[in-house]
């Protein structure tokens, strides 16, 4: 994408106004619309996302865990996830017409047939049925920085920082359930580089924090790696909507 930003930027942002209301910070909402307008216009990309979330525990309270995993996608309808987790490797696949689940360290998989046509869809399908997360999902819909906006009682442009070596715009909001905070980076495609989710309604109030790394946008990706072949010995089995679990 060939962005126009006058990147004189910074200091123009930072003079950004206020919406009243609910106390909505025009600079920070701008930076969060540049990034989905990037994001809204590419046909392909793969990133990184090192996450860290928490867990309750019967006798240790909140124990920190992490996953490591790569993201390939090709829009409107494909995509994959290679996961690395705590004792566990596995791979979610999206063709467009079905959707695979395969452990590797099990060798068996799960497949989920009459997915939805597009890759947002499907993404609410795995998330609101079957209760697995996809990395960076938010930061590709649409409607992101209105869902924030609409939702947010305060969002607030900190500045910038540093993240991995690089200046990035910091953003903090909260709603009524949660706080959060963004770091993007600030250059013309304002790409997510870190992300942290503050839980205030739920027990012990965990957090979920992810970086976002090596992107690449609008690259050629093979067909093959969207098409799931069945390994050798690999045993297929059922996977239940998370109400029926």
């Amino acid at each position: 994408m060939r962005l126009k930003i006058i990147f004189c930027s910074l200091g123009l942002i930072l003079s950004g106004t206020t919406l009243r209301a609910q106390n909505i910070d025009t600079a920070a909402l701008y930076i969060m619309q540049r990034m989905s307008s990037t994001l809204k216009s590419i046909t392909s990309c793969s990133v990184h996302v090192q996450a860290f979330y928490d867990t309750p525990t019967d006798n240790l309270g909140l124990i920190k865990r992490s996953k490591d995993e790569t993201v390939y996608a090709r829009f409107p309808n494909q995509f994959r996830i290679d996961n690395r987790e705590e004792n566990e490797r596995h791979a979610l696949i999206y063709n467009g017409k079905q959707m695979v689940y395969y452990s590797y360290d099990n060798n068996d998989y799960s497949t989920i047939d009459n997915v939805p046509a597009t890759t947002l869809e499907a993404i609410q399908v795995l998330s609101k049925t079957y209760g697995i997360e996809v990395p960076a999902a938010d930061f590709f819909y649409p409607s992101f920085p209105e869902d924030i906006k609409s939702t947010a009682i305060t969002l607030s442009l900190l500045g910038t920082s540093i993240i991995n070596g690089e200046e990035c715009f910091h953003i903090a909001g909260k709603d009524s359930t949660m706080s959060y905070q963004f770091w993007i980076h600030n250059d013309p495609l304002f790409l997510p580089a870190k992300m942290v989710v503050v839980y205030n309604n739920r027990p012990g109030v965990p957090q979920y924090e992810a970086m976002y790394t090596d992107w690449k946008l609008n690259i050629d990706i093979p067909a093959s790696i969207f098409e799931f072949v069945v390994p050798p010995n690999s045993q297929k089995i059922a996977i239940k909507p998370t109400a029926d679990q």
